[in-house]
Parts: structure tokens; sequence; C-alpha cells
């Protein structure tokens, strides 16, 4: 119903904004990342999702598309409603959440408050058909040559040796078409990385 809403910033509290669009206030929920970009007082813009129940309607926002991509993405795993999916984005980077499933380390989703062993579990078996390596790397990188499966054992190996998902997302994506294999991968970004 709402794509985004724009508007002078008049209030920003622990975990919503009000954006004022002509007089009228909207009260949207966000994440630490979004209301961090915004300043009381000054424009600003929210991408929103809006969730109709029974009693009550509420809006979340988002400071980017990609966010809100990710939002709807968490939102559709069976146990995971809005609020759990907005303290997931709360804690979470959108390329971390992407990572994080890559690389199978549900661990990442356990440290979410509100999110136990078995949803963790659950948001990265059925999340890794929604994403890929290019939602963990982020824009601007050419996936053509790059092997899905491949990434993502090279990813995971990474990890298993130590290094955190960001680091070793970015570095398979850095070497992804001088290999095919996650072993050539591994190894190709270790080089590079000077190991």
């Amino acid at each position: 119903m709402y794509a985004y809403i724009a508007g002078e910033v008049a209030k920003k509290a622990e975990n919503y904004a009000v954006i004022d669009v002509n007089g009228v206030g909207y009260q949207i929920f966000t994440d630490t990342f979004s209301l961090n970009a915004l300043k009381t007082g000054e424009q600003g813009k929210l991408y929103t999702y809006l969730k109709v129940a029974e009693a009550e309607m509420t809006l979340y926002g988002f400071a980017t598309i990609e966010q809100k991509t990710m939002f709807e993405k968490l939102i559709t795993i069976s146990g995971v409603g809005p609020k759990v999916a907005a303290s997931v984005l709360c804690v979470m980077r959108v390329n971390d959440i992407a990572a994080a499933v890559i690389s199978s380390d549900d661990k990442a989703f356990a440290a979410v408050p509100g999110i136990g062993k078995k949803t963790a579990q659950r948001l990265v078996l059925e999340l890794k058909e929604k994403v890929d390596i290019e939602d963990a790397v982020g824009d601007g990188v050419d996936m053509e040559m790059f092997t899905q499966d491949a990434a993502q054992e090279a990813v995971a190996a990474l990890c298993g040796l130590g290094y955190n998902r960001q680091e070793a997302v970015a570095a398979i994506a850095a070497v992804k078409s001088l290999g095919d294999s996650a072993e050539e991968l591994v190894s190709l970004a270790l080089k590079r990385m000077g190991k």
C-alpha cells in the first residue's frame, strides 16, 4: 500500500520514528541502522511495509530497498513475524544475514534477541533458496562467472578457518572469476589475503 514515506522526522524513539507528511504523523517501527540515518527536524525517507492484523495496522520502515527486501524474505519463514524480522535487522546488516545463510552460520541468528536455536536453524535452512552471494557482497559485483555451490562451500571453508563471514564473502567474491571449485577459490582467497 505504501512504497515509502518521506517527510520531516518529527520524533525518534528506541524502535520507531514519526515522520510528518503534510501534518499527518506516521509512526514507523524500524531498525537501529535506519534510525541512525534519520535526523530529527530534517527530511527523512523510509521504505515501508504495512502489516495488517485484525485489531491494528503497523508500519515498518527501512532506510534502503535492500533492507525492506530482506525483511520481506525473513517474514516468509515459519515462526518469524515482523517483530522478529525487525529484531534481526537491528542486530545484523543485510550482507551479514546473507553471509550467515550462505555459510550456514545459525549461531549468528541465535545471537539475536527473541530467536532460539531451532528458529535460527530454520532461518538458515529456509533462506538458502532466497538469498545469494550477491546479497552478501552487495551491489556492483558481477556474479555471472561465480558458481553458487562452489562459492557457498568456499565461504563455509574460510569461516571454518576462523575468518568472519563478511571477510570470507568479500575474499571469495574478489577471486570468483579465477577458479571453478571451492578448493580453488579458497586457495586463491588465502593467497590474496596473504595467508
